[in-house]
């Protein structure tokens, strides 16, 4: 079979027959095979001189810029190494889903039931079904409870049962995550579940007493929950005292999530939400569910029951659905605030498309896919210098620390994604700019950089510091440019101070686009 049949047979599993199909993307590929295999050049004197000096000190630095309308690389140094990304994994999975849907794709969740409806009353039980949705939130639910209502159940007799039908609960796969499953002091570790709901979490909300001294009043929203529990309390202090509050949740051997709490709020302070990871995610969405069911009117009497397995099939008659936001909306969520339960639930959908539901699914599983996909970009890049990459995505967030992505290959889905016409608006949505950014590492530059970038950040402090930035650049003359900036710590430097790479990276971005300016 030659290879553009099995190109064609396997597109499903490729994720990119999209683009490689289309004869206008292979001529412009091909028109710049030529100048990207001359485009070559490495980090000359008074280039990236801030992150050679970092080199210098025994941190590891892997860059590359490439005007993208003339595929002529502007400055390099080591781009050919692989290091730790971090969150810059995003872009793939980004990449990947716009690939295999566009950006218009909604998740939809639905509700069964089963049994039969006499004068409001169903005779059975009452079936969530958890779709894979990233970007399942609470608003949606309160949707779903009404739809149910408003087909004319009132009472359920038998259970509400949440089932997980794209894929159930999936291993830790980093020790943050396996901590989580006991105890969490974060948002952004939750355990994966495709019928998850507010990316695992519960939010703690906390508002002054009446008085100073008075206890603060506390609440969860968006209702109090029978897995839900407070231990501790948190005093009203004077007008304009500085408040130190502590949260954590740790849960029992019965699922209880159980949210200690300690310190104080000033009296004139506004209300304040915190936002822990929940270890039982599809039991949470189910009490949530269920209480948003009784605000709507709709009362069940059997109590929950999780689904296990999404191997089980469980076929009923149609009651109400919702539709989340389109994928395009979700994947800005995604990469701005570096969402990573929406991005290794995003990876895990990806590779359970078109397929029956896995009895057993890891993070592993989603990572040998993506790193297909990526050596594939690598490969059909028309870029010498990408062709001879060796990348390794283990998850679809970053989190997992045995990511390994150099500045080329990185820069060469940007390129991808560039000559993508179809996908590259979302794509490029999905990046901030500093100007506007809600991440604190991008603020404050020269106008250039506040206004010329659009990046994504990845940081992590084990096992080495890391600090990776990526996405584009307007260069001279209106041209578009592709950037991919990794630092680790080395075995010898393991540890950095994550500001002043930071600023070494700012300082040569800044640098260059100055020069572009004056050239």
């Amino acid at each position: 079979m030659s290879f553009w049949a099995e190109m064609v047979i396997n597109n499903q599993s490729s994720g990119l027959s999209r683009v490689f199909f289309d004869p206008q993307v292979w001529l412009l590929l091909a028109c710049l095979i030529w100048v990207g295999l001359t485009g070559v050049a490495n980090a000359a004197p008074g280039q990236f001189r801030a992150l050679r000096h970092l080199r210098q000190k025994g941190i590891q630095v892997s860059a590359r810029v490439v005007d993208l309308d003339t595929a002529h690389t502007l400055v390099s140094l080591n781009a050919g190494q692989s290091l730790i990304p971090a969150s810059v994994t995003k872009l793939y999975t980004a990449a990947a889903a716009l690939d295999r849907w566009g950006a218009a794709k909604r998740f939809k969740t639905s509700i069964l039931r089963l049994g039969k409806v006499h004068h409001g009353v169903l005779h059975g039980d009452l079936v969530f079904v958890g779709n894979g949705d990233p970007g399942l939130v609470n608003a949606q639910l309160g949707t779903l409870a009404r739809r149910v209502r408003e087909s004319g159940i009132h009472t359920v007799l038998g259970k509400l049962i949440i089932y997980p039908k794209r894929f159930a609960s999936v291993p830790c796969d980093t020790r943050d995550r396996c901590r989580a499953l006991k105890f969490s002091q974060n948002a952004y570790n939750a355990p994966l579940s495709s019928v998850g709901v507010d990316f695992s979490n519960a939010c703690l909300r906390i508002q002054p007493g009446t008085h100073a001294g008075a206890p603060a009043k506390l609440s969860f929203e968006p209702f109090n929950l029978p897995m839900l529990s407070l231990h501790g309390h948190i005093k009203t202090l004077s007008k304009g005292h500085g408040g130190n509050i502590e949260v954590s949740r740790h849960a029992t051997a019965s699922g209880q999530q159980i949210f200690d709490v300690s310190g104080g709020i000033a009296l004139d302070a506004h209300v304040k939400k915190v936002y822990r990871s929940i270890a039982e995610p599809a039991l949470y969405a189910g009490e949530v569910f269920r209480a948003f069911l009784k605000h709507a009117g709709v009362a069940v009497r059997g109590g929950i029951r999780v689904v296990k397995s999404a191997h089980k099939k469980i076929s009923g008659s149609l009651v109400a659905t919702v539709n989340g936001k389109p994928l395009g909306e979700l994947l800005r969520g995604m990469l701005v605030y570096s969402n990573n339960y929406m991005a290794d639930t995003l990876a895990l959908d990806w590779i359970t498309h078109g397929h029956h539901p896995m009895p057993t699914l890891t993070l592993a599983q989603a990572g040998r896919h993506l790193t297909r996909y990526a050596k594939q970009i690598d490969s059909h890049s028309g870029f010498a210098w990408a062709e001879k990459g060796h990348p390794i995505i283990q998850s679809g967030s970053g989190l997992t620390v045995g990511n390994r992505l150099s500045a080329d290959d990185i820069t060469a889905l940007l390129a991808h994604e560039y000559y993508n016409y179809g996908d590259f608006p979302a794509f490029l949505a999905g990046l901030t700019v500093p100007d506007q950014t809600p991440v604190a590492l991008l603020k404050g530059g020269t106008v250039a950089w506040d206004t010329r970038i659009a990046a994504k950040t990845g940081s992590l402090n084990q096992p080495v510091s890391v600090f990776t930035l990526a996405g584009y650049l307007r260069l001279r003359h209106g041209h578009w440019g592709a950037f991919a900036i990794l630092v680790n710590g080395s075995p010898s430097h393991p540890h950095y101070d994550l500001y002043k790479a930071i600023a070494a990276v700012k300082s040569d971005l800044e640098q260059l686009l100055r020069n572009q300016v004056r050239s």
